[in-house]
């Protein structure tokens, strides 16, 4: 990557909030109507800084005296890593703590470069009767857990007034606060797959700096689900068996976690989770359930789960939620290591890492909530980060490179990873997710299995059954299978120009009776009339001299489009024309969509 494309991404996000928390310690303020007033003084944030010289880990000493009676005072540290929690003091008594912390290179959301920022923020709350009146920071090395994953475990930011009841946390945000002598290093990164955390840097900042004794926890799968070359027990079993064994080479332990569940009534997710439990066996590594006990815990809470995920989202925990996950977690490493069912090398050094007294008062439980911490203030709408320019760094200099930006623009795209691949064939079943997005449609369950090639667990089953029930598909791009007779959707063939237009030009039919009678050959005409794809000629100067000579340069990852294929590219320029066409962003996205939170 140039320098030039670095500055360019600075500049990119230096008015969004993943910036301003980045340089605060996890923290924004938030945008409330004029006339709020805030009583509750817990609510206040202080956050305080100290630079040091150089990346490793240190010994921070904190003493502070309560000015006022408190209750429930909180403690962070880094990027809003919990480090205590329900604190009480009487007016003038001290409080003391100590903790290690990591300080490491990081790469925010929105971004593609490193940020080598040697700040070790402080923050509480309480700020305007608790005084902060000594801190010692002092380089000390100890074992590191690091953490490897997606948003439902990263370092999620929260707006200032602090209501916990609604602001996002992942739940290795917690397991600082569960340590002893040791630190943790948050690497985790929302939209991160078992791919894209090594494709996009993160896994060589660990690389670079992770020692013997240290742990590595492994927990994707929720993002890896949506891709088709990322099967559960092909692409995403066999990364997760070679990031254990990279790790275990560098003298670090692995861990490996299953992928939480979403408050749903099925999970899509288990077969993620016996293909973790099978890398872990044939690794003899630790494995730590927690989709079976988070899925069974959220049935168990009913009515009450959605209290343990901020509102409206079914896969991202609040503070809560985290905080039960990670009580669990630390139980089961307890667990492992009272029932012998780890090495003595893992118990041992996981005992010293926790502590003998925290691994056995630990315990998950429901968390009682009160009415007053779920009144959340109103808030106004912030910067959106869809109006900033795409952060992927292999986007410059194709002839769709408009089409793909407004595709962004209109939230069509994920903005949390750095590679589009855009000269890359796009699977069928993979153009669902995208598609749903600028029809502004949801999927359908539960998936009446009229295709044998899409499973009841597949995350793209539900789109299929709605292209069915809606006349969606047309039947000359149904296969048939040669031994059975059963038909196949052909979720991993790569998508044809015409395969594409089909789906869009039978939506914009809105008679499902004449959308039921539409031929493949009039609706490549109804498109060439619209000009969904833009100028025929230049599409197809693109495919001979950029999508394959220049691709071909850059080292595509994946298999380039050449022919009747379609590249990703001219799938997300198309996609915005249609947007256009059709007058789509008037309305908003589905609920239920997977919607990464990138403050």
């Amino acid at each position: 990557m140039s320098r030039e494309t670095e500055n360019v991404l600075d500049m990119n996000i230096k008015d969004t909030d993943t910036w301003k928390a980045l340089n605060n310690g996890g923290w924004t303020n938030r945008r409330l109507e004029e006339g709020y007033k805030c009583d509750d003084c817990k609510r206040a944030i202080a956050i305080k800084k100290v630079t040091v010289s150089e990346f490793g880990t240190y010994r921070v000493d904190l003493e502070f005296m309560a000015k006022d009676n408190i209750r429930d005072m909180s403690l962070f540290a880094g990027r809003r890593n919990m480090v205590s929690r329900g604190i009480n003091l009487a007016k003038g008594e001290k409080y003391k703590k100590s903790f290690y912390i990591a300080v490491t290179p990081y790469i925010p959301a929105l971004s593609a470069k490193r940020y080598d920022d040697k700040t070790i923020y402080v923050s509480f709350t309480h700020a305007d009767i608790v005084e902060l009146c000594d801190i010692k920071v002092v380089k000390e090395e100890v074992p590191v857990i690091w953490v490897a994953g997606d948003s439902t475990l990263t370092d999620q930011n929260a707006g200032i007034p602090y209501y916990p009841y609604g602001s996002c946390a992942g739940w290795a945000q917690m397991l600082l606060g569960y340590t002893g002598k040791g630190a943790v290093c948050n690497l985790a990164h929302s939209g991160m797959t078992t791919n894209c955390f090594r494709d996009d840097g993160h896994f060589d900042i660990a690389k670079e700096m992770i020692k013997k004794g240290d742990f590595f926890i492994i927990q994707f799968g929720h993002n890896d689900q949506k891709r088709r070359n990322l099967k559960a027990f092909e692409g995403y079993k066999e990364n997760l068996k070679r990031y254990a064994c990279e790790v275990r080479e560098l003298g670090a332990k692995p861990v490996i976690c299953s992928p939480i569940s979403r408050n749903s009534d099925f999970s899509l997710l288990k077969p993620y989770r016996d293909a973790c439990l099978e890398a872990a066996k044939e690794l003899d590594i630790p494995f730590i359930d927690l989709h079976d006990f988070t899925f069974e815990k959220w049935q168990e809470f009913g009515e009450n789960a959605k209290d343990y995920f901020i509102p409206g989202d079914i896969t991202h925990t609040n503070e809560y939620g985290a905080m039960l996950v990670a009580d669990f977690f630390v139980m089961e490493i307890y667990r492992k290591i009272s029932s012998n069912s780890i090495s003595s090398d893992y118990s041992e050094s996981l005992t010293d890492l926790f502590g003998r007294k925290t691994l056995e008062e630990v315990s998950y439980k429901e968390y009682k909530i009160e009415n007053n911490e779920k009144d959340l203030p109103k808030e106004l709408p912030g910067p959106d980060i869809f109006s900033i320019e795409p952060p992927y760094v292999d986007l410059t200099d194709i002839p769709n490179e408009n089409g793909v930006k407004k595709a962004y623009n209109y939230g069509l795209l994920d903005p949390c990873v750095m590679y589009l691949h855009p000269h890359a064939v796009m699977p069928r079943a993979q153009l669902l997710m995208v598609m749903f997005k600028a029809f502004r449609m949801a999927g359908k369950r539960p998936y009446k299995k009229k295709f044998s090639d899409i499973n009841e667990y597949d995350w793209d089953a539900g789109y299929v059954q709605a292209l069915v029930d809606e006349e969606l598909i047309d039947s000359e791009t149904i296969g048939t299978d040669e031994t059975t007779g059963k038909l196949l959707f052909r979720p991993d063939d790569s998508l044809k120009y015409a395969e594409f237009i089909s789906f869009l030009v039978r939506f914009l039919e809105k008679d499902i009776e004449r959308r039921k009678k539409l031929t493949m050959s009039e609706c490549l005409k109804k498109a060439d009339e619209l000009k969904l794809l833009g100028d025929k000629e230049h599409s197809k100067e693109y495919k001979q001299s950029f999508g394959i000579v220049k691709c071909m340069l850059e080292k595509e990852k994946y298999e380039v489009a050449k022919g009747d294929n379609i590249s990703r590219a001219e799938v997300y320029a198309g996609l915005s024309r249609f947007m256009d066409i059709a007058g789509g962003i008037e309305s908003d996205l589905p609920s239920g969509l997977d919607i990464h939170p990138v403050h």
